[in-house]
């Protein structure tokens, strides 16, 4: 495979990971936004039951810490996509390049063994 046919393939790779990456990170903002009313509406069918301060806080204090572990859970699944799709433009560029990193110091061998013998 030629230097430019590894770079089309390339370039074609890394514009199907884009892609999927911005796809997979926008479903996962909307399945938050989506669990952020979900958790709003629940509490706040909540909220007509309480009757003191105590209860309110302990609400709060409910409402708080689910809104916490969503986010923590939004965010890790964040970090796989985007950990995911760092491995695979690696490995991607990695094997666009390995042939041609290959060529160039055979060239250089070429150019050092001439000058050599010059």
């Amino acid at each position: 495979m030629s230097m430019i046919e590894r770079q089309m393939k390339l370039g074609r790779e890394l514009f199907e990971l884009n892609t999927s990456t911005v796809r997979r990170l926008f479903e996962t903002q909307a399945e938050g936004v989506r669990q952020y009313f979900e958790t709003n509406q629940a509490f706040a069918k909540r909220l007509p039951e309480v009757r003191d301060v105590s209860s309110f806080v302990e609400l709060q204090r409910d409402y708080s810490q689910t809104l916490w572990s969503e986010a923590q859970s939004n965010l890790r699944t964040n970090g796989t996509i985007l950990r995911d799709a760092a491995q695979h433009t690696g490995s991607a560029i990695k094997e666009a390049w390995s042939g041609t990193v290959d060529a160039a110091k055979d060239a250089m061998e070429d150019v050092a063994d001439s000058v050599k013998a010059a």
